[in-house]
């Protein structure tokens, strides 16, 4: 026991000091990235592949098996593009409005007998950073917009038999965000003293829990169940404003003081499976849903009175993904994978410059090194293309576009098997 509680308060060393950076773009504003090995397939049979213990973060029944004590490191870099324009055509300050991000996540593993096994992770599940220039036209609707995440997650799994396993956990979930709204170059050279609408920060606690199922069909074919509940929120801050201050009214009052944002982190279910076709190539194929109806608005609301609604009319949707991996010996291992990543932004007039959102499709590959029976590493590369989209922002008519976006995302991983 005093072995396992040295190796579980080492890796919580580790997460805090490594969450606090965690953030990054996906669909809607989902992150996938929480494993090297899952990046190389485009996360296709995340819930049933239980290879590391990064299977923590999408089915905790994955954890009853493997086998001994376990850690996996994971630090992800994503590089984005994403290219805005005005009504004007014109994306000055606007051609790279997606900042670059780090993601790390770590995982600890720990079979306790037969029957349990028990596990901590850090990652996150939800996050983004947009950022238009000074010099954009866009400023009043996208200077800034930020909402980092961590997810600090404690689980257990049961196995019933050789062919059942069930697990559960519970998170604790640190969001922070930001929002910044300036006056667009040219109105805001006239004022002495700055050009700030609306400059907002807020953070909170919230917590949930999650659900797993872990079903071998046949010796061959593996299916996984998971779902994890949405986390409700308020994020409560601070704002400052200094237009009021200068007599150049704000619509929906003085923006400087105290407030908030109610958020809803929307619940994940996804079904995966992974088959074994011969001795060395197996295929996974994964079906994730992101319940993302209940993220319906952004609803600042001041102690003074002040309220400022920004409708998002969010819908739920699906993530579909393939892949396959070839043990090329038994130290090598290969993976390719493809996946179609759904907008929850199903209409462009709910689509904002601050969230430039659009379907993506996803190109990955990846590849696992076996160095002995302790250490192993894990490598992805993905590319990521999304569709063009316009966008309206609040109002009747076309307000821009988005021209581009695409990106790259490196992921390397350490796993040690004690």
């Amino acid at each position: 026991m005093i072995t396992r509680a040295s190796k579980f308060f080492g890796v919580s060393a580790l997460l805090a000091a490594m969450l606090p950076a965690m953030h990054a773009s996906a669909a809607g504003f989902q992150v996938n990235e929480h494993s090297a090995a899952g990046l190389g397939r485009a996360f296709a049979g995340e819930a049933a592949v239980a290879d590391d213990a990064s299977v923590i973060a999408r089915n905790a029944a994955g954890m009853s098996k493997i086998d001994s004590t376990m850690v996996t490191v994971v630090s992800s870099y994503i590089a984005p593009e994403i290219e805005l324009e005005d009504i004007n055509g014109s994306s000055e300050g606007s051609k790279s409005v997606a900042n670059e991000a780090f993601v790390p996540a770590a995982y600890i593993v720990l079979p306790y007998n037969d029957r349990w096994t028990f596990g901590f992770g850090g990652f996150t599940n939800f996050g983004f950073t947009t950022n238009v220039g000074s010099n954009s036209s866009l400023t009043a609707q996208a200077r800034e917009s930020e909402i980092i995440t961590m997810n600090l997650n404690a689980s257990v799994a049961y196995q019933f038999s050789d062919r059942l396993s069930f697990g559960f956990g519970l998170n604790a979930v640190h969001a922070e965000a930001r929002l910044l709204r300036t006056l667009p170059r040219g109105i805001s050279q006239t004022l002495a003293g700055g050009d700030t609408a609306l400059d907002m920060t807020g953070e909170d606690w919230g917590f949930g829990w999650n659900t797993g199922m872990l079903f071998d069909l046949t010796p061959a074919t593996r299916i996984g169940l998971s779902y994890r509940s949405e986390v409700e929120q308020k994020l409560d801050g601070k704002s400052k404003n200094n237009l009021n201050a200068l007599g150049h009214a704000v619509a929906g009052g003085n923006f400087a003081g105290d407030g908030g944002v109610d958020l809803t982190l929307p619940a994940i279910a996804e079904l995966s499976v992974n088959h074994q076709l011969t001795d060395t190539i197996s295929i996974q194929a994964s079906v994730m849903r992101t319940f993302w109806s209940s993220f319906q608005e952004i609803h600042i609301k001041m102690d003074n009175g002040a309220t400022k609604l920004e409708p998002q009319n969010w819908e739920d949707v699906n993530r579909y993904a393939l892949g396959v991996t070839w043990d090329y010996s038994n130290q090598l291992t290969f993976r390719a994978g493809v996946a179609k990543d759904e907008s929850p932004i199903a209409h462009d007039t709910d689509r904002y410059f601050s969230i430039p959102d659009a379907d993506r499709m996803w190109y990955t590959i990846g590849a696992t090194y076996k160095m002995d029976e302790h250490h192993i590493f894990d490598f992805g590369y993905a590319y990521l293309s999304g569709d063009k989209a316009d966008v309206y922002h609040m109002e009747d008519t076309k307000q821009g576009e988005v021209v581009n976006s695409t990106a790259n995302i490196f992921a390397l991983q350490y796993n040690y098997k004690f």
